[in-house]
């Protein structure tokens, strides 16, 4: 008898345990222009590629030789879809890519189901064929307008200005099949990230999208990338295969003891019941009252790996031991973890589960995952106790600014922040204590969950794509970029209008700072304008971080570490690379804009 493992969504939470595993191959395929056919001459391989946004060329350059795929269609090289030569199943897709301005794309799992690559930097409500979204199926047969169907928009807009990389990543679960070929199961994203935002989940697709390269769905299929509707260029795919089979409890016997247990007995007790299983599931004590349930058995394990065993008991206690060493077990309340490193084989598992109060659920929740592995539930709970919380969300349309503690990336609390949103999609969290602007972002305003749920902490959250820009840095530094002597202390804001906000300061000498900072209409970004009367000159103020600074035209700078562009308004006025990013001089007035 097999216990056949099932496939969990991502509500499944795994604690982290930081422990030293052997070493477990899992097949990484790191694709390159050579790994693919079709290629009928606009995919090149590169050095360096970049955009000037030029409001005429809708097209990214590209210079020098190196790693990056490169497809540029013109009139003597018409562009083509490449296709993989090695087909795949279950994946973890990375892709690192660039979309030139007003350009298309597409990135097509087993060569039938699309996620589309567009230039949706500016978009305020996405659709199924904006960036990141899943492609509609088709059928030619429906009248005009009603073609398309089963289409799906990501949840947000978190796409980045043309010419900035941008990173995405895919879950896939293939479609499953019988023995006899029909189609039992249908694929899944399980996820799609979008610049570190989730833009899709546990998101189920009844057939192949449009373009699609084979008529009928297959449980394996190559990697296609569109090449025919503009340029586009990728840094780096990378497809990890979830191929590594999964383990079977192969007999479940069990022995049920009376009583209510927080540790294991320290006499030998009779068992009221005995018997065994075919699936955890079935189990049910017969007893009413409180027990002890001791299940033994096999665990069949295909293939060696590195693997994470969960064991959970809704308002109850658990002890799980893999293989002959019971030393360590004890009841313990709440999740119960074992990351052992297994050769295949079979190897004896006991589990322990006590009930404490004869109003307990019945079952408990037992799962097992791995590197190249989907979460696989082994047992599942009659209920489920979700400590989740439904999110709070603030809209702009009710809130466009808001007063709250701001985390930075290194946990720093700032405790003096006011977050600004627009109808443009874009928004912006500035430090009252600092007068820094610390962060720009794409997509939702913010997620008050951590400020406003029960006590709170105070804290809100972007929930777009965002760019870090200050670190509760000062404002005014010396130009040896580093900390001056003038102190400023924030008189408060005033907002203008959509997006517009006027920040004040003051210094000592009584001179005032004036900061003006607003969300561009386009939703291409945020200009910035600092004025200063009455104080001594020749300041240095850090625009972003970053080691690299191209110049893409005679005020426009690429920050590509950053995936931000600079254009300085003010004249005569240069950045330079210092000692923790990019840094302006500041006199008595700068201005300049930010396109993320």
């Amino acid at each position: 008898m097999l216990l056949k493992p099932r496939l969990l969504g991502l509500g499944i939470a795994l604690t982290i345990a930081a422990l030293t595993f052997t070493s477990q191959a899992q097949t990484v395929s790191k694709l390159t222009l050579d790994s693919f056919t079709n290629n009928k001459g606009s995919w090149t391989e590169v050095g360096e590629v970049w955009s000037e946004l030029s409001p005429k060329d809708h097209i990214l350059i590209a210079d020098g030789e190196g790693t990056i795929l490169f497809n540029a269609p013109a009139k003597r090289k018409p562009g083509s879809d490449i296709i993989s030569s090695e087909k795949f199943g279950d994946v973890e897709l990375t892709m690192v890519y660039m979309m030139a301005e007003g350009s298309n794309s597409g990135l097509y799992l087993q060569g039938q189901y699309e996620v589309q690559l567009l230039d949706s930097w500016m978009e305020t409500n996405p659709k199924s064929g904006s960036n990141g979204g899943v492609y509609e199926r088709w059928d030619e047969s429906k009248p005009d307008g009603q073609k398309g169907y089963q289409g799906y928009a990501p949840r947000q807009n978190a796409s980045k200005a043309p010419g900035i990389w941008q990173k995405l990543e895919v879950a896939f679960q293939a479609p499953r099949f019988s023995a006899n070929g029909e189609k039992i199961q249908n694929a899944k994203f399980r996820y799609i990230r979008l610049n570190g935002v989730t833009i899709h989940e546990n998101l189920e697709v009844f057939g192949p999208t449009r373009g699609a390269l084979f008529e009928e769905e297959v449980a394996e299929g190559p990697i296609r990338i569109q090449g025919d509707h503009g340029s586009v260029a990728i840094k780096s795919l990378e497809v990890k295969r979830l191929d590594l089979s999964a383990p079977e409890i192969k007999n479940i016997n069990f022995s049920v003891y009376s009583g209510s247990f927080s540790e294991f007995p320290k006499s030998d007790l009779q068992a009221i019941k005995t018997g065994s299983l075919e699936s955890f599931d079935d189990f049910n004590s017969g007893v009413t009252g409180s027990t002890l349930t001791k299940f033994t058995g096999v665990l069949d394990i295909k293939e060696s790996g590195n693997y994470t065993f969960d064991l959970d008991v809704p308002r109850g206690l658990g002890a799980m031991v893999l293989g002959d060493n019971s030393a360590s077990a004890e009841l313990r309340e709440g999740r119960v973890r074992v990351e052992k490193a297994l050769d295949s084989g079979e190897i004896p598992y006991s589990i322990w589960i006590s009930k404490p109060m004869d109003w307990t659920v019945q079952g408990f929740n037992f799962t097992v995952s791995a590197d190249g592995l989907w979460p696989i539930a082994l047992s599942e709970s009659v209920m489920s106790y979700n400590n989740s919380v439904d999110p709070i969300w603030v809209k702009t349309e009710e809130t466009p600014v808001l007063r709250s503690f701001a985390e930075l990336p290194n946990r720093t609390k700032l405790s003096h922040a006011v977050s600004v949103s627009s109808n443009f999609g874009t928004h912006f969290t500035y430090d009252l204590e600092t007068n820094q602007l610390i962060r720009v972002w794409r997509g939702g305003f913010l997620d008050a969950t951590p400020m406003w749920h029960s006590r709170g902490n105070g804290v809100s959250r972007p929930l777009g794509a965002i760019t870090e820009l200050s670190l509760d840095t000062p404002l005014l530094l010396t130009n040896s970029y580093q900390a001056s002597d003038i102190a400023l202390k924030g008189t408060g804001y005033q907002i203008l209008g959509n997006g517009d906000v006027e920040f004040g300061a003051k210094l000592e000498s009584g001179a005032i700072l004036k900061d003006h900072i607003k969300l561009m209409e386009t939703g291409k970004g945020i200009f910035r304008e600092l004025e200063i009367s009455g104080a001594p000159q020749g300041y240095q103020v850090k625009i972003a971080p970053g080691n690299t600074l191209k110049k893409v035209s005679k005020t426009l700078y690429l920050i590509e570490d950053t995936g931000v562009y600079l254009e300085v308004l003010t004249e005569d006025a240069e950045p330079k690379i210092g000692t923790e990013g990019i840094y302006l001089p500041f006199n008595s007035k700068l201005s300049y804009v930010l396109l993320f």
